[in-house]
């Protein structure tokens, strides 16, 4: 692609749609344009890329896209005789067991845990690994999504290991030498992890996601059903900061059992946490998680760290105003060394 083309990246949560219009899909780029728009449909996806990019009718806008397929997996796991890795069906065996994972229909990326650099049976595997990925199904349909709202995916990636690499970054760019909880929560369920610098230490699913908010919402208010209590939660005419700690009870107890297994394991003292993807709205839950877990929020500053690697918001473009949400996007910008990709029957799918 010719690096005087606009393009995009886009990342695309059941939440939110994030965008920036771009000089280049790889640095040294411009940010000409940031966007905002809820979840939606097709149309309203096609409508925000024909206002962000201008382009003549039937023109597809080069993007590089994050996408959060429902059953995306992160999960690390000790390989005690990593050699054996080499033989396919071993490591498939190895996937199956540990993580109830089925190669077969997944695409799926090995990295060494440490480094966060791909491996493969040519360049071989460490004791240390992260096995990460969805189904091929899932990423199929969000390819076809972009697609249909005039959009070329030049690369599609796993939108928590963007978020994962783009906090890396910043810790290590910034010299952050504390370990950081990286929490992601989504309806049905949420994903903890703790990096410390740009490695990953720890990966792992917990079951409770906002879902499980809405009955103690409505048994709270005294409303007629849970659906209303659902509206009530992601409007902004409430303030649930009160009802907070009964809300996040069980996700606390999750959170404190990871850091606190964590902690006692490493030696290391958890610094700060990092939410991502969650409503603006909702932001009242990362403070009051850091509140009650006796740690920071992390509060990424963007100019520096973007410009460390060849990035620069054009005159008018705010970086500092944007809250840490952004942090996955940008992390999509950043040219890291042999990064990861699965590859799909779809569509060459980054991880």
């Amino acid at each position: 692609m010719a690096k005087s083309r606009k393009a995009l990246f886009l990342e695309i949560s059941e939440y939110s749609v994030l965008a920036a219009r771009v000089s280049s899909l790889e640095p040294p780029l411009v940010i000409e344009a940031v966007k905002e728009i809820p979840a939606g449909t097709t149309d309203e996806l096609a409508a925000m890329v024909s206002e962000l990019m201008d382009l003549p009718s039937g023109q597809y806008a080069h993007s590089v896209a994050s996408v959060y397929p429902l059953n995306r997996f992160v999960r690390r796991g000790t390989m005690e005789n990593a050699a054996k890795a080499k033989d396919p069906a071993f490591l498939a065996e190895f996937i199956r067991s540990q993580f109830q994972i089925e190669t077969a229909k997944n695409a799926f990326a090995v990295l060494n845990a440490e480094t966060g650099q791909y491996a493969t049976p040519e360049i071989g595997y460490t004791k240390e690994l992260t096995f990460c990925g969805a189904p091929q199904e899932e990423f199929r349909e969000r390819q076809q999504f972009l697609t249909g709202a005039g959009i070329y995916p030049h690369r599609l990636e796993l939108g928590s290991l963007a978020t994962i690499a783009g906090v890396g970054s910043f810790l290590e760019t910034e010299g952050i030498k504390s370990p950081t909880l990286l929490l992601e929560i989504t309806q049905e369920n949420s994903q903890v992890f703790i990096l410390r610098g740009n490695q990953l230490d720890l990966a792992r699913p917990i079951p409770q996601g906002l879902n499980h908010m809405f009955p103690i919402v409505q048994q709270e208010l005294g409303l007629k059903d849970e659906e209303s209590a659902k509206k009530l939660f992601y409007s902004n005419t409430f303030d649930f900061t009160e009802m907070g700690p009964t809300l996040l009870k069980r996700t606390l107890k999750e959170l404190q059992s990871s850091t606190g297994f964590y902690e006692v394991q490493t030696g290391q003292t958890i610094g700060q946490i990092h939410l991502s993807m969650l409503p603006k709205n909702l932001s009242w839950m990362g403070g009051l998680l850091a509140r009650t877990l006796g740690i920071e929020t992390l509060t990424p500053e963007y100019p520096s760290w973007l410009r460390s690697s060849g990035i620069e918001p054009a005159p008018g473009v705010e970086l500092a105003a944007l809250d840490g949400r952004w942090l996955g996007l940008f992390g999509l910008m950043i040219k890291y060394e042999n990064k990861p990709e699965v590859k799909t029957e779809a569509a060459s799918v980054r991880a």
